[in-house]
């Protein structure tokens, strides 16, 4: 008999499992519903408990997010850039973009690259200042453009960092 303790947020239905969790309420504006429920695929306990369990985590680090953007930053005063604006956004940073990007594409690339793409985050963040992704408008652009040139970057070289960038944004 499997201890059914060990099987939290599943119930079963015809045999099969679901996981059913309810949504935290601080996390209620980000959902739909109030109630998550998906079902396992499956009619063992212990697959059950397992995905349970990685649903669970899953869940609980989309939902620290947004919390984490939203708690109060001590001597916020002291930083050198501005917070985020947008306390909504769950997107991740310029920098962590950076960060993902290097790890995920730079396999086998040599030091250059990276480099370089350091090198253009960097500018865009003295430029800007490093906020969340979906915080960069348009005009932003053509901002980081003029302080490219007054910096006395030739056309081309605007353009290398204008597109490794959107490289970097768009995961290539």
């Amino acid at each position: 008999m499997v201890d059914t303790f060990n099987l939290r947020y599943t119930f079963t239905k015809r045999g099969r499992y679901y996981f059913c969790q309810e949504v935290a309420t601080d996390s209620r504006r980000y959902h739909a519903i109030q109630r998550i429920v998906q079902s396992l695929r499956t009619k063992s306990p212990t697959r059950a408990k397992h995905s349970a369990k990685v649903l669970m985590a899953r869940l609980e680090d989309y939902w620290l997010n947004p919390r984490l953007n939203e708690a109060q930053i001590t001597a916020a005063h002291l930083l050198r850039h501005a917070p985020s604006q947008n306390l909504d956004s769950t997107l991740p940073t310029i920098k962590d973009a950076l960060q993902l990007h290097q790890r995920v594409k730079g396999e086998g690339r040599d030091k250059t690259s990276f480099t370089q793409r350091s090198k253009s985050v960097a500018y865009l963040e003295q430029c800007l200042g490093c906020r969340s992704l979906n915080q960069y408008s348009g005009s932003d652009a053509a901002t980081f453009r003029d302080w490219l040139r007054n910096k006395g970057l030739s056309t081309v070289s605007v353009q290398r960092n204008f597109t490794i960038i959107k490289a970097i944004l768009s995961g290539k």
